[in-house]
């Protein structure tokens, strides 16, 4: 199945520190949002690629695309907006109408499995969308917030949750093109702010599967997530087993 892909890449990126915003700094000697797309564009599936970046940034990020997008994917770079739904929302507005299934991938999560997107895209003929996801390994407490609480605690326990329902969100999401835009369109209207895409699809009653990730499949938020991924990549074979598609050739 065909995929268009959607990568937000708009986001401010300072708790890192320094001038550069995250999704641009080198990482292993090339900047973090071509590491993201590296593992994108490995997925076969892929047709089209719509990248939302912040205005200021477009001609770099234009630059970067041409050289790192194969010659059979069709490509655009967008202004994204302050938030992480607004950026979805405008790079949906630059996928065709022929694209049957659209995946949002976190600029920020350089160590994707491109196989996910292929179990996710192919979860789509039963299932209005689907998510990588994996199961939580620490024990949930719900805590009820004290009227009196100190500094010292932040309230007390009201239940334990049980860990076998409870799965922690990551990205690729994938869904059917024609849901996404309705979920999105559904949001705005009723002033919704999701943490992600699946939430607003669940919000107009999809149904949305879970395929397993993996605990690799870090968001790049803290000095130490970046100091982790550095690693990685200095070792032979990096992120191991997974190839990248050749980038187009000068000639």
């Amino acid at each position: 199945m065909q995929v268009a892909a959607i990568i937000p890449a708009a986001g401010q990126g300072t708790r890192l520190g320094g001038q550069t915003k995250k999704q641009f700094r080198l990482l292993a000697g090339k900047p973090l949002l071509v590491r993201t797309l590296e593992r994108v564009l490995s997925a076969r599936e892929v047709r089209w690629l719509v990248v939302a970046v912040p205005e200021s940034h477009l001609d770099i990020c234009h630059e970067m695309l041409q050289e790192v997008v194969p010659a059979d994917i069709e490509w655009v770079v967008t202004v994204g907006g302050t938030t992480r739904q607004q950026s979805v929302a405008a790079g949906l507005l630059e996928v065709p109408p022929e694209a049957p299934v659209v995946t949002v991938h976190d600029a920020a999560r350089p160590s994707l499995d491109p196989l996910w997107i292929t179990q996710t895209a192919d979860l789509c003929r039963e299932f209005d969308g689907a998510i990588v996801a994996v199961p939580t390994v620490d024990t949930l407490k719900e805590v009820k917030l004290t009227a009196g609480r100190s500094q010292k605690h932040g309230g007390v326990i009201g239940r334990t949750i049980s860990r076998d329902i409870i799965w922690q969100a990551q990205t690729p999401q994938t869904f059917r093109t024609d849901v996404l835009r309705r979920a999105l369109q559904h949001a705005q209207e009723a002033g919704l702010e999701g943490t992600d895409e699946s939430s607003l699809v669940e919000a107009i009653g999809g149904r949305v599967a879970i395929v397993r990730g993996s605990a690799q499949n870090i968001k790049v938020t803290s000095r130490d997530d970046w100091e982790y991924l550095e690693w990685k990549l200095s070792q032979p074979g990096g992120f191991q087993g997974m190839a990248v598609r050749e980038a187009p050739s000068d000639g």
